[in-house]
């Protein structure tokens, strides 16, 4: 399973081993079956059968036992939860580049609390957002069609969905290329659709926030044959996360 909102990538499947890597989100694993082992660049290394959260931009190496299966789940460092787990392990008083301090919050789960009604003018921003083709409109564009400034409309976004509006703007355009692949789309025919200027700009944007390819993710996620290359609806061998 493979599913993006904005704010959040969401993997649930089979682990693979990875060589050393970072990436631009906080990473949630929580390890379902099997044993993982994380790697830091200073030849730390813990194992783990149960999960481990890695901030942004730590680089990192996974191994994985055959059989290995987990859900991991990458949070936009600017989102309300990936604050709160950085904060988390800020408070754990441990440098946050060494594996040792990544497990201490294995245990966390994403506490659900009442949220207040968005504003009628974020509503309305986040409709006209999410209908229109490509991209969504910039944001001065936006405020303007709901009658709005754009620094106000820029504060709703960060006050009431803990993102700022071009961190949102571009979780929209992955969502949109995941989506498309999912119909069978070609990558090349996901970016444009989605509003990257082409395939190497999506895949760029997408190991930047990931530490993956679309096309790793989609081998993952068992949407393209791992021989042929092919997109497929059902099959495939996760590879990696």
């Amino acid at each position: 399973m493979l599913t993006v909102e904005p704010g959040r990538l969401t993997f649930a499947g089979a682990i693979g081993s990875s060589p050393m890597h970072a990436h631009a989100c906080v990473q949630a694993l929580m390890v379902t079956a099997g044993e993982v082992v994380l790697a830091d660049v200073y030849g730390g290394e813990v194992r783990t059968r149960s999960g481990a959260v890695i901030p942004a931009g730590v680089r990192h190496e996974v191994w994985a036992s055959p059989g290995a299966r987990g859900v991991s789940t990458y949070v936009e460092p600017s989102a309300a939860a990936g604050r709160a787990l950085a904060g988390r392990l800020a408070a754990a008083d441990r440098p946050p580049d060494r594996v040792a301090g990544w497990l201490a919050f294995a245990a966390f789960v994403e506490q659900g609390s009442p949220q207040a009604p968005l504003h009628p003018r974020l509503a309305r921003a986040l409709r006209l957002g999410v209908q229109r083709a490509g991209q969504p409109p910039e944001l001065t564009e936006l405020a303007a069609a709901v009658g709005i400034s754009p620094s106000r409309l820029g504060h709703l976004f960060a006050d009431q969905l803990g993102l700022a509006y071009p961190a949102w703007r571009r979780w929209m355009c992955l969502r949109r290329a995941v989506d498309a692949v999912r119909a069978g789309a070609t990558l090349t025919d996901a970016a444009h659709e989605a509003g990257f200027a082409d395939s190497a700009h999506l895949s760029r944007t997408c190991r930047a926030m990931f530490g993956l390819t679309p096309t790793e993710a989609m081998r993952a996620a068992g949407w393209r044959d791992q021989g042929s290359g092919s997109v497929q609806a059902i099959g495939g061998v996760p590879h990696r996360l």
